[in-house]
């Protein structure tokens, strides 16, 4: 479609455009017992298989007591790792 000036209509346009998907981020990052981060990620579908996850990998973690969070990319809630 083009308009009276001759250029084309900006909304048939962005008809055309690719939209990127946004895909759920699945990374969960472990605190030990004091509050501060680890090096320990866990990759689960929910928060329940990732702390069955931790409790697989306890060794790793060498804390009795730590806490699960789901981690962003940049702070931006759904954004890809």
């Amino acid at each position: 479609m083009i308009s009276k000036a001759g250029t084309k209509n900006p909304i048939t346009k962005q008809k055309n455009l690719k939209m990127k998907k946004i895909s759920q981020s699945n990374t969960y990052v472990v605190y030990d017992s004091m509050g501060r981060r680890t090096n320990v990620y866990i990759i689960a579908s929910n928060i329940k298989e990732a702390y069955t996850e931790a409790k697989k990998r306890q060794s790793e973690i060498k804390e009795s007591y730590y806490k699960i969070k789901r981690a962003y990319n940049g702070g931006v809630k759904g954004s890809e790792i």
